[in-house]
């Protein structure tokens, strides 16, 4: 057991609770049994903590319909990205770049694998081999390197630093540090250098909720927060995506572009 673990002040009662109702009275016991109880106790320290930062995230999830999001409200520099965005010359994705964290978390039919660890969450997002790791703790442990690589080790300061933290039952992960990039391809809503994220991520009823909450002010008049459902499936990881450089070919023949509507389209 390495590290350090954080108690909470109601954990901490809790396990010293546990002793007193045991009749625990330190100043009558001689050393050797007051070693053996700092041991207990401790033990009861660990594994309560441990137990209270494990949810019921971890799983494999697929998107489970198409989410809501709030009143895009963007300023003139938020608006001026967006007016001058070209879907088939600006998207990321052409070039197996996610374009930020909500346009991963939103894909269709993409598994997404949640792992909990007692310092860190692992999440495995088939889109792109895509591996996020986020450690546990406040911002001292925020890293100014992206927190997301593909299998390969390529870095993507799109998905922006992060780090993560339990509320209850709720995952609270916390970014900082993005490229710029898109929120939403289809519009070019915008992310910049300026953007600050926070996920939270809940189960209830065996769905997974996430509320994702863009706040910039550079880009948006009020904070954007977009809200995603996701259902479990019986996987035990994701599938290899192995993304090659894309185009829009798929996208010009289901609006039937001719070639000649291709070239300016």
């Amino acid at each position: 057991m390495s590290g350090l673990v954080v108690i909470s002040d109601r954990i901490f009662s809790k396990c010293a609770r546990v002793l007193r109702l045991a009749g625990v009275r330190f100043h009558t016991l001689p050393v050797g049994i007051i070693m053996k109880t700092v041991l207990v106790f401790s033990v009861c320290l660990f594994f309560c903590s441990h137990a209270s930062s494990q949810t019921e995230i971890s799983g494999v999830w697929l998107l489970n319909g198409q989410g809501t999001e709030s009143t895009i409200q963007l300023t003139p520099l938020g608006e001026k990205i967006r007016s001058e965005y070209d879907l088939l010359v600006d998207d990321p994705s052409l070039s197996c770049t996610p374009a930020s964290a909500s346009r991963v978390w939103a894909n269709p039919n993409s598994r997404i694998k949640i792992a909990e660890q007692h310092d860190a969450i692992e999440i495995s997002y088939e889109l792109f081999d895509l591996r996020r790791r986020v450690p546990v703790g406040d911002e001292s442990v925020l890293s100014d390197s992206p927190s997301t690589k593909n299998l390969s080790g390529k870095l993507f300061p799109e998905m922006g630093s992060s780090f993560a933290f339990y509320v209850d039952s709720r995952l609270v992960i916390e970014s900082h540090n993005h490229a710029p990039g898109y929120i939403r391809t289809s519009r070019g809503i915008p992310q910049s250098s300026n953007t600050v994220t926070v996920e939270e991520l809940e189960v209830k009823s065996g769905e997974l909720h996430i509320t994702h909450t863009y706040v910039d002010a550079s880009i948006f008049e009020v904070p954007l927060v977009l809200k995603y459902a996701f259902r479990r499936i019986e996987e035990e990881d994701v599938e290899v995506y192995s993304c090659t450089d894309a185009n829009y070919d798929w996208f010009l023949k289901l609006n039937n572009f001719t070639d000649d509507e291709k070239g300016s389209a």
